[in-house]
C-alpha cells in the first residue's frame, strides 16, 4: 500500500471518530435542555396570573383616559400569565336611568388598563341620594353613598379616606363597607379612597377603589364639559349630530361659541342656532344648526365633510362677549361607503361540470313524394346525457328542409303527446320552418338518460327534388363539453316516384370551395377576371359562344332545371333516355 493511501485512510478514520463524538455531545445537550431543564423549569416556576381592567368615564366630566380615578365603573379580568388579558366594558349594559348624568349613553367612553397589581379592593361605586351612579360631578348639597367591595372579609381597619381624612365606614358587612358622605364646604373636588390592612399590617392600595368627584360651585357660570354625538349618513360619511356643552348658571342669551379643531381647520364662530337649557345647565347645537352656514359668522361644520380619523373639537363659550371657559372632546370620523371593486372575471368551468349531451336524428321514411298521403315524414330526435350526473336541457331546435311544413300538434316528448301551445314555437323564414321545443322549466335528464322528441312534417310544393337535409341543434343549460355533439342531421329524398328513385335523386349534395371564405374570395376574383375578358376582349365573346354551345353547358342547364323547374327536368330526362335507347 502506498504511503499516500495509508495517510488518507488514517485521516478519514480520525474524522469519523471526531464526528461520532460530536453527535454524542449534541444528543446529551438536547436531552438536557429539552427534557431535564424543561422539567426543572416547570417544577420550580409557579404559574402566575395577571389582572387587567377597563373603566368608563363621562366625557362631560373628563375628556381623556389616563386617570382611573375619574372612572365611575370598573370591570376586571384575571387570566394566566401566558394568556392575553382583556376586560370587557360594554356601555350597552348600563341602563340610562342608572346614571345621574345627562350625557347620552352612546357618548360614554371606555378606557383600558393593561395591568393592575393590587386587586384586593375589587370595586367602589358612588351613588347619589336617588340611588343613581355618580359619573364624576356632584352638587354641594348632594349626598354621596360610597360602597366598596374587597376580595375577602379577613382584612382589618376598614376605612374610607375623604380628601386624605380618615372616615370610619357606617357599616361593615363581610367584605363590603358603606359610607354616607356629604361634600365638605368650599371645595371644588372630593377624593374618596376605600382601603384596609391585611394580616401582615400592609395597607391595601388599589387604583380600583379611588375616585375623584368635581363639586359644582353654586352661582357661578363656567364651562365644565362637552360631548359630541356622531352618526353615519346614507353615503357612508360621518357627521356630528349634536354638540352639548355643560355650563353653570346662565342669565344671558347673548352667547357665542368659538369652535377650534385638531388637526387644524378654520375656526368657526356660532352666533345662532344655539339652544340654552338653564335647568339642565347645557348649551346645545343640533346637526341642522351645525351644518347651516347662516348660524356662523364664517362657513359651517361642512368643512369637516371630507375628514377621516380622529378630530379634537374645542368649544369656547362667550357670554356678553366675555369668555366663561372652554371644553374639548374627541370624535372619530369614518367612511363606511362600500369600496368599488372591479367585477371578478368568471372562472372557467371545469370539464367535470360541463354538460355532455349527444344528439342523433332519424327519419322514418327514406323518401317522400309531394302527393298528399305520401308526403309525410316522421322524424325522431334523441338526446343522451353522457355525464355521470343529472343535467338539464333548455330547448331543442330543428331546421326543416326547404319547402317542408311542420304538422301541427304532432309532437311526442318522451312518449307523451303534447299541445304545441305548451312548448312548441314555429318560426317561418322564407320557404323554411324552424321548430323550437322549449318547456317552461328545463328538462332534467338523469345520468345516462335520454330525451326523445318525435314529430311529423310534410313535403310541400316548394320542396326540392332529391336529397333534403334536416338538422337539429340542442341547447343545454350548462356549458357543453363538446358543442359538435349537440348537432345532428339526416337526409330524406323528395322524388316524383319513391318506387323508382333516380340516381340524381339519391345523390347527396356535396360541399365545395364556397364553404370556405378564402375559396369564395378566389372564386370572386376569378369571376371578375372572366367578366372583364368577356365584355372587353374579343376573345371573351368567342369563348362565351363556345361555352354556351358546349355539351358541358347543356348538362349544366339540365341539372339546374332539377331545382328550378322539376317538371322540365323530368320531361328532359325521359327524352334523353329514349334517345339513348333509339341509338
Amino acid at each position: 500500500m502506498e504511503p499516500t493511501d495509508r495517510k488518507t485512510k488514517t485521516t478519514l478514520k480520525n474524522l469519523m471518530i471526531i464526528g461520532a463524538i460530536l453527535i454524542v455531545v449534541l444528543i446529551v445537550v438536547l436531552v438536557y435542555f429539552f427534557v431535564i431543564k424543561k422539567d426543572e423549569t416547570e417544577t420550580t416556576q409557579p404559574i402566575t396570573q395577571m389582572t387587567c381592567g377597563c373603566y368608563i368615564i363621562d366625557p362631560a366630566v373628563v375628556n381623556d383616559c389616563g386617570d382611573p380615578k375619574r372612572a365611575f365603573i370598573f370591570n376586571l379580568n384575571t387570566v394566566s400569565a401566558d394568556q392575553v388579558c382583556n376586560a370587557k366594558c360594554d356601555i350597552n349594559d348600563i341602563a340610562d336611568n342608572l346614571l345621574n348624568s345627562t350625557t347620552p349613553k352612546e357618548s360614554l367612553k371606555t378606557c383600558p388598563v393593561r395591568s393592575i397589581s393590587d386587586t384586593r379592593c375589587e370595586n367602589l361605586i358612588l351613588r347619589d341620594q336617588d340611588g343613581k351612579i355618580i359619573t364624576g360631578r356632584v352638587k354641594p348639597t348632594d349626598e354621596i353613598n360610597a360602597e366598596a367591595t374587597f376580595d375577602k372579609s379577613t382584612y382589618v381597619d376598614y376605612i374610607f379616606k375623604v380628601n386624605s381624612e380618615d372616615s370610619t365606614p357606617d357599616k361593615v358587612d363581610g367584605n363590603k363597607i358603606t359610607k354616607k358622605i356629604t361634600p365638605p364646604p368650599a371645595v371644588t373636588s372630593i377624593e374618596i379612597v376605600a382601603t384596609a390592612k391585611d394580616s401582615q399590617g400592609e395597607q391595601i392600595n388599589s387604583m380600583i377603589c379611588r375616585r375623584i368627584l368635581d363639586v359644582e360651585t353654586s352661582g357661578t357660570t363656567a364651562v365644565t364639559g362637552m360631548t359630541a354625538i356622531t352618526e353615519q349618513q346614507s353615503d357612508g360619511k360621518t357627521k356630528i349630530s349634536q354638540i352639548s356643552i355643560s355650563v353653570g348658571q346662565l342669565n344671558s342669551e347673548n352667547i357665542k361659541i368659538r369652535f377650534s379643531f385638531e388637526p387644524e381647520f378654520t375656526t368657526l364662530t356660532a352666533i345662532d342656532g344655539i339652544i340654552v337649557d338653564s335647568t339642565k345647565g347645557t348649551i346645545e347645537m343640533s346637526k341642522l344648526d351645525l351644518y347651516d352656514p347662516n348660524n356662523f359668522s364664517n362657513d359651517s361644520f361642512n368643512i369637516l365633510n371630507d375628514h377621516l380619523g380622529e378630530l379634537k373639537i374645542t368649544a369656547e363659550v362667550f357670554v356678553n362677549e366675555s369668555s366663561i371657559g372652554s371644553a374639548s372632546t374627541t370624535v372619530t370620523f369614518i367612511d363606511t361607503s362600500p369600496e368599488e371593486t372591479p367585477p371578478e372575471e368568471p372562472q372557467p368551468l371545469p370539464d367535470s361540470e360541463k354538460s355532455n349531451f349527444s344528439a342523433t336524428k332519424a327519419v322514418g321514411q327514406t323518401c317522400v313524394q309531394r302527393t298528399e298521403g305520401t308526403n309525410s315524414a316522421t322524424y325522431t330526435i334523441t338526446v343522451k346525457n353522457n355525464r355521470d350526473a343529472q343535467d338539464q336541457i333548455a330547448s331543442v331546435k330543428d331546421k326543416l328542409p326547404l319547402g317542408f311544413v311542420y304538422t301541427i300538434n304532432s309532437s311526442i316528448v318522451n312518449g307523451t303527446a303534447i299541445v304545441d301551445t305548451d312548448m312548441v314555437k314555429i318560426t317561418t323564414v322564407g320557404d323554411t320552418q324552424e321548430i323550437v321545443w322549449e318547456p317552461s322549466a328545463p328538462w332534467s335528464i338523469p345520468a345516462g338518460g335520454t330525451l326523445t322528441i318525435v314529430f311529423q312534417a310534410t313535403a310541400g310544393a316548394k320542396s326540392l327534388t332529391g336529397q333534403n337535409l334536416n338538422e337539429v341543434i340542442v341547447n343545454p343549460v350548462q356549458i357543453p363539453l363538446d358543442p359538435s355533439t349537440l348537432r345532428s342531421q339526416v337526409y330524406i329524398v323528395v322524388a316524383q316516384d319513391c318506387a323508382n328513385i333516380t340516381d340524381e335523386e339519391k345523390e347527396i349534395p356535396q360541399t365545395g370551395i364556397f364553404d370556405s371564405f378564402i375559396g369564395r374570395v378566389v372564386v370572386g376574383i376569378f369571376i371578375i377576371i372572366i367578366g372583364w375578358i368577356i365584355y372587353v376582349r374579343p376573345e371573351g365573346t368567342l369563348l362565351t359562344e363556345k361555352i354556351v354551345t358546349s355539351k358541358a353547358y347543356d348538362d349544366f342547364e339540365f341539372r339546374k332545371s332539377k331545382i328550378t323547374n322539376p317538371k322540365k327536368y323530368f320531361e328532359e330526362k325521359v327524352l334523353r333516355k329514349n334517345s339513348k335507347g333509339n341509338r
